[in-house]
């Protein structure tokens, strides 16, 4: 693993929540060179993609649906107000149909344990 390899995983595993944009200007790489950091972190098991994720979890996605709306009551949704079809328009939905979960990027446990 090279220098600016190990900066982005150091960043992704900072715990904040940064756009690719962010990465980017940090660490003064380009799309394509960060793009090119996240193939060779997936090829080496420090990331893998959300769909793969699920695969090896697939209770994950269920725990998220059954708690999805509990947090919403500000929003207009309730317990009850919660039905198999999400919330109402008032800010929460327990359906994701809208998000391209695509391009989201996991840190594995490897990322975690090994020294790198």
């Amino acid at each position: 693993m090279n220098k600016i390899e190990t900066a982005v995983l150091d960043f992704l595993k900072s715990g904040m929540v940064y756009s690719d944009g962010a990465i980017m200007k940090n660490l003064g790489i380009n799309e394509l060179e960060l793009e090119n950091i996240y193939n060779s972190l997936t090829k080496q098991g420090y990331l893998e993609s959300y769909e793969n994720f699920l695969k090896r979890n697939p209770d994950y996605e269920k725990g998220e649906e059954e708690h999805s709306c509990g947090g919403c009551s500000s929003g207009g949704c309730s317990s009850s107000g919660c039905s198999s079809g999400g919330c109402s328009s008032g800010g929460c939905s327990s359906k994701d149909d809208d998000i391209d979960y695509s391009k989201i990027k996991v840190l594995t446990e490897k990322t975690f344990i090994y020294s790198y």
